[in-house]
């Protein structure tokens, strides 16, 4: 029941989406794949960048107009995190790591900072905001949290290259709702047991970087359930 509830929360409001986006006038759109590194901040790890494991994506954006545009990314890595990488006596003492594979799903909207319109020169590159909802799966994980919704947000820059290209960089800060991507929060029967191993009650985060490559997608100007 929760994960359903979860489930709705989610993809509801796409549904609304994709009637808004089929309706442009703007008749453009990007199919690119990314390549970059994933990591986590959380009870194990506190120092940004530590522990980067690489990951590799794809993604469908939607050009809305010259300012705004809507994406779907799809991305595969694995998060990691020992206390044997750490300087604290505390954490050498405690002696914990975790490994998971996770596959993230986001939907995110754009805003440019400058006019962009893919294959025009005279709009070479655009730097972006973008933010959204996201859901990870953890496919090898029988525990708690298996299923993750999350709230993505970040930067980013997108450059023309004048034909049927653009390329660029993402990096997005991923806030969760769980502290337990490392299994490091206990269940109430296990409070006792963790006293001297749980040190914090602040919920996970995510962090992810990557370059991509995008190619033009050319399609009519109206859904055929308009015309």
């Amino acid at each position: 029941m929760r994960f359903g509830f979860r489930f709705i929360c989610l993809f509801f409001p796409l549904f609304f989406l994709a009637d808004y986006l089929c309706a442009q006038d703007f008749p453009s759109g990007e199919l690119g794949v990314q390549v970059g590194g994933i990591y986590y901040l959380g009870d194990i790890n506190k120092v940004p960048f530590k522990g980067t494991r690489p990951t590799v994506g794809v993604f469908y954006r939607h050009d809305i107009n010259v300012r705004y545009s809507a994406k779907a990314l799809l991305s595969y890595g694995k998060l990691t995190a020992s206390d044997s990488k750490y300087k604290s006596e505390f954490q050498k003492a405690r002696d914990y790591s975790f490994n998971r594979n996770i596959f993230h799903f986001s939907m995110l909207g754009e805003f440019n900072f400058l006019p962009f319109v893919f294959d025009k020169k005279d709009t070479p590159y655009s730097t972006y905001l973008q933010g959204g909802i996201g859901l990870g799966l953890f496919p090898d994980d029988s525990k708690m949290d298996r299923f993750i919704v999350d709230i993505p947000f970040g930067f980013g820059v997108k450059i023309n290259s004048y034909r049927r290209f653009v390329y660029g960089a993402d990096f997005l800060m991923i806030k969760t709702f769980t502290d337990n991507i490392d299994f490091m929060s206990p269940r109430p029967s296990e409070i006792n047991n963790m006293k001297q191993k749980y040190v914090s009650s602040n919920n996970d985060w995510m962090s992810y970087f990557a370059i991509y490559l995008a190619y033009k997608i050319d399609y009519p100007q109206k859904c055929p359930t308009f015309d």
